[in-house]
């Protein structure tokens, strides 16, 4: 091999260390990647990347009337969660109970490619279970199975809800002026109870899974008990300023303490979970007001233009 020139030398030896220097950056940067901080691990733990799925409640169904702002489950998620993951996705449809199976199926399809690392699923089988075809204890508990087929898709953490008995909501007033569930919608108590332990029997198989007890959230509350939950206090006479007058779907305040509730389950089998939540439920509705306010804003200024032209029309109408 001949010898290399001096200057081609000098030349060669700084366009390899201008092709090396980009390599040591780019390891250098993986290596802090290997390390990452207390702050990072965090934000990049299991709230990283949350997807809700399931039903009206998902949906945020009735949460406008107080809040005058458009909101899904997730918004309330991101008020009790401390620090910041990555943007969570919102698949609560007030659709799923027309066709459980189908619906359902699509949202578990888009939360998988989200790749979720927490999957909130507090009344995704609410549907499965009640539904408008009724039929036996059997029949239901079948039905189930197809819902808790598609969540055994996820091989994430996983928070569903058991199965609450709702019958107080043939006392409510929907849209319309009447119940917006009938009483062959409603399990028998039965079933409700065989749905409820088929639950827990799948659940306890697979330790990624967490039960939100919404059942015994109810039950307590409406037979006059109180349930204590992490410095919050529930109790029967707060019934009112948690559920809406349909009686089935929460208020931001039901919302709140169904989470609440849900997320302490959650912490007693992960201990990433406790750190990570606002506990005080009073200062998460402060968060979520204010999180809401420009929207509220926004509709109050055009609801107050809306009356201001009605009331100059009335106005001319009487001139006239």
């Amino acid at each position: 091999m001949r010898a290399m020139p001096s200057l081609q030398k000098r030349l060669f030896c700084l366009l390899l260390a201008g092709l090396l220097l980009p390599c040591g950056l780019q390891a250098a940067c993986l290596q802090g990647e290997t390390k990452p901080t207390e702050e990072t691990a965090r934000t990049k733990g299991l709230f990283a990347r949350v997807a809700v799925i399931g039903a009206s409640v998902s949906a945020g169904y009735g949460l406008q009337t107080d809040l005058k702002a458009k909101v899904k489950l997730g918004d309330i998620v991101e008020c009790l969660v401390e620090g910041e993951g990555e943007d969570g996705l919102d698949l609560g449809s007030n659709m799923l109970f027309r066709s459980p199976k189908t619906v359902g199926a699509d949202q578990v399809d888009a939360a998988l490619l989200h790749k979720p690392t927490l999957v909130i699923a507090v009344d995704f089988l609410f549907w499965f279970a009640y539904g408008r075809s009724g039929g036996s204890t059997q029949d239901r508990v079948e039905r189930v199975d197809e819902a808790l087929a598609l969540l055994d898709r996820f091989k994430c953490p996983i928070l569903v809800g058991d199965i609450p008995d709702m019958s107080m909501a043939l006392k409510g007033k929907g849209p319309f002026g009447f119940p917006l569930i009938t009483r062959n919608m409603i399990p028998p108590e039965p079933a409700r109870v065989a749905i409820n332990k088929h639950l827990q029997k799948w659940a306890k198989a697979r330790p990624r899974v967490t039960i939100a007890p919404l059942s015994e959230f109810l039950e307590t509350v409406q037979s006059g008990g109180t349930l204590k939950v992490r410095g919050n206090k529930w109790s029967g006479k707060d019934l009112d300023s948690m559920l809406q007058q349909d009686l089935l779907h929460p208020r931001p305040q039901g919302t709140l303490s169904l989470l609440i509730l849900a997320l302490d389950r959650l912490a007693d089998s992960n201990d990433q979970v406790s750190d990570q939540i606002c506990w005080d439920s009073d200062l998460a509705l402060k968060r979520l007001l204010e999180s809401t306010l420009e929207e509220r804003t926004r509709y109050e200024a055009a609801l107050k233009r809306r009356e201001e032209r009605r009331a100059e029309r009335e106005k001319k109408r009487q001139d006239d």
